[in-house]
């Protein structure tokens, strides 16, 4: 009884360091992984290569891949021909081992799926120590990497703008036009004071003074013949109404002169 316990024992020792072996000889990691995404008019479309590498002759077997939530129309390709997998969450697992594709010959393996329209962020993580790896977003370079360790993962950002955003050529052209607008203005009123100032600079305030004291008392003596019957109306309305505009001007320079226009 004792040794077949014994044996039992080596054998499930010897079973361990095959298996151990063999995990270890199958071992590869991604040479290069390359991202590209890009958005249509429904949906947001994923294409990535993966350059698979190991350091044996042996051939490739399971194969794990990593594809972030909410992704639909799921292909995997390799060598051109289309490749069935399982899934449990976000690991997709395909088998290679039919194929017979040695992991020295560095096979690609091609994934394309589709991502709502209106989705922010891109997630991704690695499952095998990764070289390099290259995302891009509509042509532009999102993110770039190399010597990335299993288990890591990051989340980008994919800025999808629903107003075209003001350049920096608009906005400096707007301060130059409001600049402009402000300097015009400004002009315009300085020659509109200073017409003024050279209109008005003849008369001193005295003789205005004087003026408009003269021009008030002929309103008066005015008021007085009309009343008398001594001038017709005609006459009195059109001399009232000049002397009147003339005693309002000569007022309006004083208050002028007395508020010092600059």
């Amino acid at each position: 009884m004792k040794r077949k316990l014994v044996l039992l024992a080596v054998g499930m020792i010897l079973v361990s360091l095959l298996m151990v072996s063999t995990a270890y000889s199958q071992e590869i990691i991604s040479a290069n992984h390359e991202i590209i995404i890009s958005t249509g008019d429904e949906k947001t479309t994923v294409k990535e290569t993966i350059t698979l590498q190991g350091g044996t002759d042996e051939y490739a077997g399971l194969v794990d891949l990593w594809i972030q939530n909410g992704a639909e129309d799921i292909n995997v390709f390799v060598k051109g021909s289309k490749i069935e997998y399982t899934y449990s969450g976000n690991i997709y697992t395909i088998n290679l081992s039919s194929m017979e594709i040695e992991l020295s010959s560095q096979p690609r393996i091609e994934i394309t799926y589709k991502l709502n329209k209106n989705i922010k962020d891109f997630q991704k993580e690695l499952l095998r120590n990764t070289s390099s790896i290259k995302i891009t977003f509509n042509d532009n370079i999102l993110y770039t990497g190399s010597n990335l360790a299993a288990g890591g993962s990051f989340t980008l950002s994919l800025y999808q703008p629903t107003e075209t955003p003001l350049s920096i050529y608009l906005i400096v052209g707007i301060l130059l036009v409001i600049i402009s607008l402000t300097v015009v203005t400004s002009y315009l009123l300085r020659r509109q004071k200073a017409t003024k100032i050279k209109k008005f600079g003849s008369e001193s305030e005295e003789l205005l003074t004087t003026k408009k004291g003269l021009l008030l008392d002929l309103l008066k003596e005015l008021e007085k013949q009309h009343r008398a019957n001594q001038i017709s109306d005609d006459t009195y309305h059109k001399l009232k109404e000049q002397y009147k505009q003339e005693a309002v001007e000569a007022m309006k320079h004083l208050e002028d002169i007395t508020s010092e226009i600059k």
